[in-house]
């Protein structure tokens, strides 16, 4: 089962759109906000481990014939949130910004983790790499234990961001980290798009 850990810890810690959203979060919102954004994620992660190690071979087949079309239509998401973050912080001007309730971040990072099914493909991968053996007790605790690991440094980067946001000039420097994550966000979905077009259908 560690190696099921050990994998939800490194794919947590990819530096990627969910954990550049998860931090600027936690530094413009603060600590719970932070970590219950990181949870969410990691929740969803749980949702497609499950499904990955308990179903993957059946699944696996139809992603692949539309992978191409779901990696355009993820990216355009990413996309589409990334210019909305920017706008809205263009916006609001130099006037605080009211707090969102926590339990939003958790929804935000869960839905935009749940929507992209490649996550799915990239769970399956490990499939071969643990001792499932067709038992669907092993798969949910190896899921499980893959969530935990996501859960921990998704929760650890929503409290690096915390401590950031504390520690900057008031509301511009809060705002200066989410418009740097909102563009992050935004090149990966740009990048996403470009990578999908030009790859083989």
């Amino acid at each position: 089962m560690w190696k099921a850990f050990l994998f939800g810890v490194i794919v947590a810690g990819a530096i990627g759109p969910i954990a550049l959203l998860i931090f600027g979060t936690g530094a413009r919102q603060g600590s719970a906000a932070g970590a219950l954004a990181g949870l969410g994620a990691a929740l969803a992660d749980l949702a497609y481990a499950l499904a990955a190690f308990s179903a993957g071979a059946l699944v696996l087949p139809y992603l692949a014939r539309h992978g191409q079309v779901i990696e355009v239509g993820c990216a355009l998401l990413l996309v589409g949130l990334g210019a909305w973050m920017l706008i809205a912080q263009a916006r609001a001007g130099e006037a605080p910004l009211a707090p969102a309730a926590p339990a939003r971040a958790f929804l935000t990072t869960f839905l935009l983790t749940i929507v992209n099914p490649m996550t799915f493909v990239i769970f399956a991968g490990v499939v071969p790499q643990l001792p499932l053996a067709g038992s669907l007790e092993r798969a949910a605790g190896h899921a499980l234990a893959l969530a935990t690991g996501s859960a921990m440094v998704n929760v650890a980067i929503g409290g690096a961001g915390a401590m950031l946001g504390r520690v900057l000039p008031g509301e511009r420097g809060r705002r200066a980290v989410t418009a740097a994550a909102a563009t992050g966000i935004l090149a990966f979905g740009v990048y996403g798009i470009a990578s999908a077009i030009q790859a083989p259908a």
